[in-house]
């Protein structure tokens, strides 16, 4: 198992630095991308501050917690889709059976495939998000070592729910849509409105069915209430659900029918 382990995660490296080379390799494009990315993100950090300072006082939450919000949120969303790319992938290999050439190697298939590719323009995410958290926390260290721990492990959320709408295909049909609606109408646009405006039965959604909660509400909880024991069940609620990743991946494989597809992938 240690022997497993440590294969995957030499993999995983080595992995990263070819994507980090290829992004070398159209500097130009990754470049244009991620500014364009930091400015419109950008532009709904305006759109609150008006809010803020146009309308009346607002007990409910202050506008350090909306930044808190968006830079987990974007933080998170880059990590994801900059490092784990190919995730978006999986749907389309589970409908046109040409996964086979992931599952011959001696490596984990789901670990090969999220790997496989990396979103150039998710890097402007990630960067917004720890400009933001640098920007809003600038007098406290501990809170920006704090968020962008939050941010990493919001990361966990994303993928997890990415690899779980998309695995889900080879019982359902193409999610492709499905998957887009889940993640971007549901997940990323609840995660960066603060939880005081939805009613009791919609929070209990978006902690459970959506981890909106768990993506970004409950960190800024912990923020102004900081506790290794609730910081430990935030750990252990991301590791749970990577885990059921993992489970209805391999589920899926299990019920994946081959298209006898062979191409070679390095």
């Amino acid at each position: 198992m240690l022997m497993v382990a440590k294969k995957n995660m030499k993999f995983f490296v080595v992995s990263l630095l070819i994507n980090l080379k290829s992004v070398l390799v159209y500097k130009t494009s990754f470049l244009v991308q991620s500014i364009f990315m930091v400015i419109n993100n950008s532009f709904l950090v305006i759109f609150w501050i008006k809010i803020f300072q146009n309308g009346n006082e607002i007990t409910a939450f202050s506008f350090n917690d909306i930044l808190s919000l968006w830079s987990i949120s974007a933080l998170a969303y880059g990590i994801t889709y900059f490092f784990f790319g190919g995730v978006l992938n999986i749907n389309r290999y589970i409908i046109d059976c040409t996964m086979d050439s992931y599952m011959l190697q001696p490596k984990s298939i789901l670990l090969n495939i999220i790997l496989s590719k990396s979103d150039f323009s998710a890097f402007g995410d990630m960067l917004f998000g720890i400009i933001i958290i640098v920007i809003s926390h600038k007098e406290n260290l501990f809170d920006i070592i704090l968020l962008i721990f939050f941010g990493i492990f919001g990361s966990i959320f994303f993928l997890s729910t990415e690899i779980i709408m998309r695995s889900i295909s080879v019982w359902i049909g193409d999610t492709e849509k499905l998957s887009e609606r889940y993640i971007h109408t549901l997940l990323t646009n609840f995660s960066v409105y603060p939880e005081q405006i939805f009613p009791k039965w919609i929070r209990a959604i978006l902690y459970t069915i959506v981890p909106a909660g768990l993506l970004s509400y409950l960190p800024i909880n912990l923020l102004s209430n900081f506790s290794i024991l609730k910081i430990s069940i935030y750990f252990i609620c991301a590791i749970i659900y990577l885990f059921i990743a993992i489970f209805v991946f391999n589920l899926a494989i299990r019920n994946y029918n081959s298209g006898n597809c062979f191409s070679l992938k390095i």
